[in-house]
């Protein structure tokens, strides 16, 4: 049985080819409002504690992130597999991510979060610098946004030359439900999107070519509150795949993530403690 730190490193792994609309707009959206929770309820320290399908406390498991008085900044220590640390600070503006920063392994990744005067996303600016090679490279997503307020297409700027230009397409409600990357007048990459009858995205698709038809990246359930309860992460390559069960408190902070393999067998479980000012 693999370890819970095996699944997280493949969930990592995995995520570094996902969508931008979903990375970019929707992820980002989300964090900004769960940071907005954690200030509602004054909470200025949070502790996991990951546990080994025999309940045994996942060795070498490291996360505790603690946010000032003021809300305008964060520290997040982690150590995952190998006893690989990385130090991330955040900060904020107008309880909004600002900017993120992390060290490891003498590697500095910085991004830069811009918004509109209405608040949307307009650009991210990612900054990598490897201090031993001495060497800097840079990606930037520029955001366009339609009559209605509406993400309607992208630029993906890399090391300031190389373009790619990302097109969505919305459907009659203006849901975004398919996303194009697009090269020299060639598309490179179709991203599908899914919604329930309340309009939240269920699934996320693309054209595998080894299978010859579209497969799902994700999966999405959620609870009558709308929180998310359940992810399911598909990998093609290995023909795996990790199921996520969350549950939340009183309060809608997240309290526990369970990882199951396609077995249903349980790989392990991370839980969440919150420590208030």
């Amino acid at each position: 049985m693999r370890s819970l730190l095996t699944v997280i490193s493949f969930l990592v792994f995995s995520s570094s080819y996902c969508q931008y609309y979903f990375n970019d707009i929707v992820s980002t959206q989300v964090s900004n409002e769960q940071y907005k929770l954690l200030r509602t309820h004054k909470v200025k320290k949070i502790k996991a504690t990951s546990f080994e399908a025999d309940n045994s406390i996942t060795d070498g498991f490291l996360l505790d992130e603690e946010i000032s008085m003021d809300g305008k900044r964060s520290t997040l220590n982690t150590t995952i597999t190998g006893g690989k640390q990385s130090v991330t600070n955040r900060t904020y503006e107008q309880n909004r991510l600002k900017r993120t920063q992390t060290n490891s392994n003498k590697i500095d990744i910085r991004t830069d979060y811009t918004y509109t005067e209405k608040g949307q996303l307009q650009k991210i600016l990612f900054t990598t610098t490897d201090t031993a090679q001495k060497t800097v490279s840079t990606e930037a997503h520029e955001w366009q946004y339609d009559e209605k307020g509406q993400p309607q297409s992208m630029l993906r700027i890399k090391n300031k030359m190389d373009t790619t230009f990302i097109e969505l397409i919305k459907d009659e409600q203006g849901l975004i439900v398919e996303e194009h990357w697009k090269k020299k007048n060639r598309i490179l990459e179709t991203y599908y999107y899914y919604y329930d009858v309340k309009n939240r995205l269920t699934d996320i698709v693309r054209f595998n070519n080894r299978l010859k038809k579209l497969f799902p990246d994700y999966l999405y359930e959620y609870d009558a509150n709308g929180r998310v309860i359940q992810m399911t992460q598909l990998s093609v390559s290995s023909s795996s795949y990790i199921v996520w069960k969350y549950t939340y408190n009183e309060k809608g902070l997240k309290q526990s993530e369970a990882g199951f393999d396609k077995q249903k067998k349980l790989v392990g479980k991370i839980q969440y403690l919150y420590e208030n000012y």
